[in-house]
């Protein structure tokens, strides 16, 4: 009796799964899914870059006067080149002693006072007089050079539209070789691990010297998406 009643569970629960495989297939049956694209040119409008204030010395004290003079001075020069205030950051600063190699011991001679300036550039022809300046009061380095778009975010967006009507297009062209017609979204995947990046110069700032020398080109922008539709 046990064993006929096993059976008969076996039978029972061999039939469920058929049909749950049946239904399986036909729910897959009845979507498709395809990949969409879609990518945006955009000019980059600002050009960031930093740089950096250094002095050596004995006397802590009179190295911290040094910088902060120069950086005084390096910023009244950013504004009277149109450089916004909310564009500068003169935050940093860094005092760490400073050693030299003497036979084989490491002996420190004094100090090294330093601060950064983070400048964002938004007039490109500016930037051949800017940097021209920035020698003359005897800035460190002007290093970090990167162009990049200031509102990414909008041009990602459109990139996204164009990648939602390029699996339509896709899913359309699919169905009209299949004989089938196409019905509404089911699901919608977004692909693209979207991260903002900023296009680096490698160029040196030496060679700056006329705004044609430093034309930024463009960014291209992706966005893609995987989306389901059902078959009608």
């Amino acid at each position: 009796m046990v064993l006929s009643n096993m059976r008969i569970l076996i039978i029972v629960v061999t039939f469920v799964a058929l049909i749950s495989a049946v239904h399986a297939h036909e729910s897959t049956s009845n979507t498709i899914s395809v990949n969409g694209q879609g990518n945006v040119e955009q000019v980059p409008d600002i050009l960031k870059f930093t740089i950096s204030v250094q002095e050596k010395g004995v006397d802590s004290t009179m190295l911290s006067r040094a910088v902060n003079n120069t950086v005084n001075q390096i910023l009244h020069m950013l504004t009277n080149n149109e450089v916004l205030e909310k564009d500068i950051q003169a935050m940093s600063i860094s005092l760490h002693p400073w050693y030299e190699r003497e036979g084989q011991n490491s002996v420190q001679k004094g100090f090294v006072f330093s601060r950064n300036i983070n400048v964002t550039l938004r007039n490109f022809s500016r930037y051949p007089l800017i940097l021209e300046q920035l020698f003359k009061l005897d800035a460190s380095r002007v290093e970090g050079f990167r162009y990049e778009v200031e509102d990414q975010q909008s041009a990602y967006l459109n990139a996204l539209k164009l990648a939602m009507k390029d699996a339509k297009t896709r899913a359309k062209e699919l169905m009209t070789m299949s004989n089938k017609k196409l019905g509404d979204i089911a699901n919608i995947v977004e692909v693209t691990n979207y991260r903002p990046l900023a296009q680096s110069s490698s160029r040196s700032s030496v060679v700056f010297a006329e705004s044609s020398q430093y034309l930024p080109g463009s960014n291209v922008i992706s966005a893609s998406v995987t989306v389901t539709f059902n078959i009608e």
